[in-house]
């Protein structure tokens, strides 16, 4: 039997949910806390034991404690997961900072590119953090779809670090029977692959709505993925991983379930409507939004053209229809 360890989750959306359920699984202590000005998920789980709000029908384990007060949440934790939306992750670590114990491992799940200084989120972490926990930082990416998890659907995915240790400490709490992770240190090509693959997800949905077959997909998936490892060898990380867990795993489970918010969100725009119309409608964070704005100003730091994440980007932001967008770009592959 495994250790019993105090494990925080900072994020209380259906990824957030989903890892405290496995963590509680393995029978830790799991305190999950939520951004704030959205406490709705935690009233839920105190009361129900599930997040109707967010993962509904799924319950949770008594060993999942809803904290109102991230210090609570934070309180001796041994590993803090990070699971809140990529756009408040930094003012999260700002005052989650001084709360998190020495020797704590730190576990970014959320994946994504800080807007503003195009920082890798592994790296903004370290950041925020005390000199002697800058060294314990890890991510976790790969095909892993929240509700599946939580049904103990069998997942797998990459988990990157230069701190062999640190990822010894995550692979102990979150592995079990249905729970499986690929260690690697190359951070930047998981956190690239990871970030990334929702932008290319939306041109899927766009696919969706417009009755283009799984070649049409397939096609693009290959794309996608061309792209997507020549940023990473950009930006120094190592080209194989692309087609790793983090890379074409996570854009292949992404792309086409069902349930995936930027897929879902593409299917908006492939159906006639605005990029705002669009998220309204989905009603819950798309990452690959703020994702294809960050995209396209890193493919032109490191001088990588992107003609596919450019398509998506109009599609998104420009005034042409969705469709004729991805219309035109089929007929000049």
């Amino acid at each position: 039997m495994k250790d019993r360890k105090v494990l925080a989750v900072l994020g209380a959306g259906n990824m957030g949910t989903a890892v405290a359920k496995v963590l509680a699984d393995n029978k830790h202590q799991v305190r999950i806390w939520n951004w704030e000005g959205d406490h709705e998920p935690l009233k839920q789980i105190a009361k129900y034991h599930e997040n109707k709000k967010y993962l509904p029908g799924i319950k949770l384990p008594a060993n999942v404690q809803a904290c109102y007060k991230i210090e609570e949440a934070l309180h001796e934790a041994d590993v803090v997961f990070f699971v809140v939306p990529s756009g408040v992750m930094e003012h999260t670590l700002s005052f989650a900072a001084r709360s998190i114990k020495n020797r704590a491992v730190l576990v970014d799940v959320s994946k994504g590119i800080e807007p503003h200084s195009l920082q890798l989120t592994p790296y903004l972490i370290a950041k925020h953090v005390r000199p002697a926990l800058k060294h314990n930082v890890v991510t976790i990416s790969g095909p892993a779809i929240a509700r599946q998890m939580a049904e103990k659907k069998w997942t797998a995915m990459n988990i990157a670090s230069k701190n062999k240790k640190a990822i010894a400490v995550v692979m102990e709490v979150l592995e079990n029977e249905y729970i499986k992770l690929i260690p690697t240190a190359d951070v930047v090509g998981v956190e690239v692959g990871g970030s990334f693959k929702n932008v290319y997800a939306i041109a899927m949905g766009i696919c969706d709505a417009n009755d283009y077959g799984l070649n049409t997909k397939a096609a693009l998936i290959v794309n996608a993925i061309g792209e997507i490892a020549t940023l990473i060898k950009a930006m120094g990380g190592k080209k194989q991983t692309a087609y790793e867990l983090a890379g074409l795993g996570d854009l292949i489970g992404t792309s086409l379930c069902p349930d995936s918010r930027n897929r879902t969100f593409g299917e908006y725009l492939g159906k006639g409507l605005s990029g705002v119309a669009a998220l309204k409608k989905v009603k819950q964070t798309v990452e690959g939004v703020e994702a294809s704005k960050c995209l396209i100003r890193l493919g032109e730091r490191h001088g990588v053209k992107l003609p596919f994440a450019e398509m998506v980007y109009e599609c998104i932001f420009g005034k042409r229809k969705a469709r004729q967008v991805l219309a035109q770009y089929l007929k000049q592959l």
